[in-house]
């Protein structure tokens, strides 16, 4: 029997294995995205075939190369396998990618891994990685909890079909292809480990959703998903992984693009509400290869409740994005600070929002009309336009009164 590329990189790398229980499986319930995706990856069907009867699970959740696995600064729930064959660990970056999220508490030394989370400093946070994520977002840390598993398989499926539908072509995003339940065993260990290591009031926080359940999400995406937190890491450790202007032009140019069209599709990339949780274009989830990671903060538009919101959500995407173009050109530069000088998120902005308006002319469907709320953010053309936007964010500020009789 032909063993596929997979199976084959993990049995080459030492790793051990877990039988698959598969709780959502694309090619039975996503045939659609599947016949997209096939002609793209051709080994993907011997893959999945492989996945079907076993994970492949790591020795460690360290940083670095292990065969053509690797595993990228800051990707502390996520595991790469580079699909085609390499020679050199730095051709690691090119091609077709299966990501694991969630591998972690199958590790044998994931015991470990939690302690050193618990010092570990992240991003701008004051607080450790390991207390980050329970206090300040309510997820349990080092893990994948089984409901986000579902939520973001959910999210990105829709994002693809409706993607599929208008444009013809999968969305650049990571494609979901399973979601597999831990062992029970495996997650009583997990919850013992966050016991053992959290604070009472973080463990508190999480525990509910810690003992309902871990997962491993299994993704596809077609190149390494270097994302542009990942890129100031690596720019000052390996020269050559630095982007060259002109290819940061397209990249720029893809983030339009991809931004335009989840709103075009109905998708808000950031809401308020999600203020600590991340979004899909913010530094942390944007790819350098112009794709969008990690979609399970998005916010379809019927779930937001008026157009005063909606001003607000995508004036604050737009916002973000900006960010994200910071970080890329700080970046770009080999200066891989960790906070850039202020100006050049407006610097950033008068760059990208002329973009973002012709990207939302390029991008809509020639039977439809761009939505006018989002024209209305990125082309005021007159001080009337301005008054009349400054007019649409004002809210009433009445006190309640009753309509219904008393007595």
């Amino acid at each position: 029997m032909t063993i596929d590329p997979l199976t084959r990189h993990a049995e080459d790398a030492g790793f051990a294995h877990v039988v698959s229980d598969m709780v959502y499986d694309a090619a039975q319930e996503r045939p659609r995205l599947m016949a997209a995706l096939e002609p793209l990856c051709p080994d993907i069907t011997g893959m999945m075939s492989g996945l079907r009867r076993r994970i492949p699970v790591a020795p460690n959740a360290a940083t670095g190369v292990m065969g053509q696995f690797y595993r990228l600064p800051g990707h502390f729930r996520s595991l790469c396998c580079a699909v085609p064959d390499i020679e050199h660990p730095e051709q690691l970056w090119a091609g077709d990618v299966i990501t694991f999220k969630g591998t972690e508490p199958l590790m044998p030394d994931f015991d470990d891994y939690l302690e050193w989370m618990m010092t570990a400093a992240f991003r701008g946070s004051d607080l450790p990685l390991g207390l980050h994520f329970p206090l300040m977002v309510n997820v349990p840390p080092g893990a994948m909890p089984l409901d986000e598993c579902l939520r973001e398989q959910r999210m990105a499926a829709a994002v693809h079909e409706r993607h599929l539908t208008v444009y013809g072509e999968l969305a650049h995003a990571p494609v979901p292809l399973f979601v597999h339940r831990c062992p029970a065993e495996a997650t009583t260990d997990y919850v013992e480990a966050l016991k053992r290591h959290l604070t009472p009031q973080a463990f508190e926080r999480i525990e509910g959703r810690a003992r309902a359940g871990c997962g491993v999400s299994v993704w596809y995406y077609p190149t390494a998903p270097i994302r542009v937190d990942d890129l100031r890491m690596l720019a000052a450790a390996s020269p050559q992984l630095r982007v060259p202007a002109g290819e940061g032009e397209e990249t720029v140019t893809r983030w339009c693009r991809l931004f335009v069209r989840l709103l075009q599709l109905g998708f808000m990339p950031y809401a308020p509400w999600n203020a600590g949780r991340g979004s899909c274009v913010d530094a942390g989830n944007a790819c350098i290869d112009g794709g969008f990671a990690d979609l399970l903060m998005l916010v379809p538009f019927e779930s937001i409740p008026d157009d005063h919101w909606f001003r607000l959500s995508l004036l604050a995407s737009a916002r973000m994005l900006v960010h994200t173009v910071s970080m890329f050109t700080v970046s770009l530069a080999a200066r891989p600070a960790e906070r850039p000088d202020p100006s050049l998120d407006l610097l950033s902005h008068a760059f990208l929002y002329p973009r973002l308006l012709d990207a939302v002319r390029t991008e809509t469907p020639p039977d439809l009309v761009p939505d006018p709320r989002v024209v209305s953010c990125f082309a005021l053309d007159s001080l009337q336009d301005l008054v009349s936007s400054s007019r649409a964010t004002q809210r009433p500020n009445a006190p309640y009164r009753a309509n219904r009789p008393t007595g």
